[in-house]
């Protein structure tokens, strides 16, 4: 059993000092895969040459949270989603004011402004309870954007931004 073991690891490392090819086992060393990032560009896996927020980040983090970075917009999804967003804060901004947060009353008023365009309205998520008083909110616009954001008693987020990998317009859910 420890023969073969020894023997797939010597043919795995085939061209490869021991220091080379255990090099990355604690996730310290530069690993020898190649792979592309969100920003692109190809380089060593889970690093970015222009910088991206995860360049210093254990390897494979931008692999492991690529679901939590919005996609590309096309130019002009991107002005009309930026549009939008303005729109969408001055309206949950009066909302806000005067108390009403809520999914039910935020609902009408973004699907006003939404018109045709697919909404989503849900309660406001916290990394601390799951009832915080809220609403967080996402709308589809064209086929590359959307405006993303929130309310709650004290402030309005909006957004624009491109498509989540897996939720569409909402952000994914906090984890751990």
């Amino acid at each position: 059993m420890v023969t073969a073991v020894a023997g797939v690891l010597l043919l795995a490392g085939c061209g490869l000092s021991g220091d080379e090819l255990f090099s990355n086992l604690n996730g310290t060393g530069a690993s020898h895969s190649q792979g592309t990032d969100t920003s692109g560009t190809t380089g060593t896996t889970g690093t970015s040459e222009t910088g991206a927020p995860w360049a210093d980040a254990p390897p494979n983090y931008a692999d492991n949270n690529r679901v939590r970075i919005p996609g590309e917009m096309s130019p002009q999804d991107e002005k009309r989603a930026g549009q939008k967003a303005a729109e969408v804060k001055r309206a949950l901004e009066d909302l806000r004011r005067r108390g009403k947060i809520s999914p039910a009353e935020v609902q009408p008023v973004l699907a006003e402004l939404a018109a045709s365009d697919p909404l989503s309205v849900t309660g406001l998520r916290s990394l601390w309870s799951d009832k915080a008083r809220g609403s967080s909110y996402g709308i589809w616009i064209g086929k590359t954007a959307c405006v993303t954001g929130a309310v709650s008693k004290d402030r309005v987020w909006a957004d624009a931004n491109g498509h989540y990998l897996e939720s569409g317009c909402l952000p994914p859910p906090p984890t751990h």
